[in-house]
Parts: structure tokens; sequence; C-alpha cells
């Protein structure tokens, strides 16, 4: 079984931004519900002028364009080198300042009191010791200051998660039906609120059309491919899953003319 917080697994998804971008990419092309996640999360965290706004797992910083346009400072944190050179890059194109040093969310090389706003989006599922992270995080936002900690809810793609079983079950594997959202989902609440009591949750739905297969086939090789258990070291699980894949959405597209596969995002909020 695939353990979504071990070191192994992390680097595999994060040491490089391609399979990330790929995702992201789909929910920009794809997502039903106009507007972005990113502008959606930004208008909760309120990153105004004069603010200093912690992105605590910011992977390649696609968040930061946003919260840079509404005035707020940047200070980008993450495992990963590269992870933090994509962000960099970007802040460099796009000629905004963002500054960037390699930490982990359960040990933050930062003062206490420090930031205006904290935000932690589609991390926590991979953090091993999540309550030591809300520890963290509480300990570096200044009175008054406010969190956000963008996830999913738990049935989350609910159906590609579903066409994924069947495809594994066809070709003679084991789907592994516990994911990575499973970690840290919406029924979090009590874990959050265990440090910041005020916390609440807002809800978006969403859903992403697929227009063909190939769409959903290089969203699905990004991560949930690797949801089979056990998961074959030399990858010989992905092309028969992936060919099998194919030939289900295909079908869903003949009857429906769309793959559409709901999603359920949004985020934990609570100020201090």
């Amino acid at each position: 079984m695939t353990d979504f917080d071990s070191a192994d697994y992390v680097r595999y998804q994060y040491s490089d931004s391609e399979k990330f971008l790929v995702r992201v990419e789909t929910h920009r092309l794809y997502s039903e519900a106009s507007g972005s996640l990113v502008e959606w999360v930004m208008d909760i965290v309120r990153p105004e002028r004069g603010r200093r706004l912690l992105d605590i797992g910011c992977g390649p910083g696609v968040y930061h364009a946003a919260a840079a346009a509404r005035g707020a400072s940047v200070v980008a944190l993450d495992l990963f080198p590269a992870m933090l050179r994509d962000a960099l890059e970007r802040a460099r194109e796009g000629n905004w300042t963002t500054l960037a040093a390699r930490a982990s969310a359960e040990c933050l090389p930062l003062r206490d009191a420090s930031f205006d706003r904290v935000m932690a989006n589609h991390m926590l599922y991979h953090v091993h010791d999540q309550s030591a992270a809300l520890r963290e995080m509480r300990r570096v936002l200044q009175p008054g200051g406010l969190v956000v900690l963008a996830t999913n809810a738990s049935d989350n793609m609910q159906r590609l998660h579903d066409v994924h079983a069947q495809a594994c079950v066809l070709v003679g594997l084991t789907p592994q039906l516990d994911s990575s959202v499973h970690r840290f989902t919406f029924d979090h609440l009590p874990l959050v609120r265990e440090v910041f009591p005020t916390a609440s949750v807002r809800v978006r739905e969403d859903a992403i059309i697929f227009p063909d297969a190939d769409s959903a086939l290089r969203f699905y090789a990004s991560f949930l491919v690797d949801y089979v258990d056990p998961l074959p070291a030399d990858g010989s699980h992905r092309p028969p899953l992936l060919e099998k894949m194919r030939d289900l959405i295909d079908d869903v597209i003949a009857v429906e003319g769309v793959f559409r596969v709901e999603k359920t995002a949004g985020c934990f909020v609570a100020d201090v």
C-alpha cells in the first residue's frame, strides 16, 4: 500500500513541478464553474497591501501572482528546491517579489507572530505530523491574523476513482481505495479546531468536463494511475491501466458526450 506521507512518495510527486502542473492546467482548462479556485481562495485570504503572506508547501507558486496583484508580500516555503526555483522564476517573469526558503511545515524557520496571513493549500495530506504543522502555523500568525487551508471533500472526484477501480479489476490489479486526499479532508475539522478553535469550512462545488479520453488520461496519469496495491516498482501496471481507462472513458463519452467528474474543494478558515 502506498504511504502518501512517505518521503519517497512526496518526492516522486513533487521533486519537480511536471505532474503538479498537469493537474493545475487540467483544472484551468476543463473546470465547469466560472472563475478559478486560486481567485476564490484569494478572496478568502484577502492579501491586501501591507500584509505579509506565508505560503507553506508553495509548489511552483501558482497563488503568488494573485497575491502580488493585491499588494501582499509573499514568503514561500517548500521542501523541494525545484518547486522553489519555479516559484522564484514565476515571480521574476511577473515582476513581483517572492522570498523563498526550503523548510518543513512541521518546523518553520520563522519568528513567532510574524505573518498576517498563512495558507497551506492542498498539501497537508502529505504531511506526516499534521498537528505539529498546524501548531507551527498558529505560532507564526499575528494576533488578528488569518489561516486558510485549502483541501478537498472525501468524495472529491469520486467518479474518476470509481472508473479507476473498475479498470484495475479488469486488468487483474487491486485498486488502493484510500488515497492521499483521505489523510486531510473536510472531515478533519476537529483536528484543525484543536489548534484553531474558530475554524470553519468553506466549500466550492465544481466539476471537470473532459472533452475526450486524452485529456482525462493525462490528468489520471499524473497521480491516480499509481493507486494500486501493491504498487509495482517497475511501473508495469501503467500501460494496461491506461489502455483500459481509455476504453472505459470512451464508453462514457459515447453515451454522455463528455466525461464529467464532480469535484468538491474548499478550505478551512480560522482567525486568531
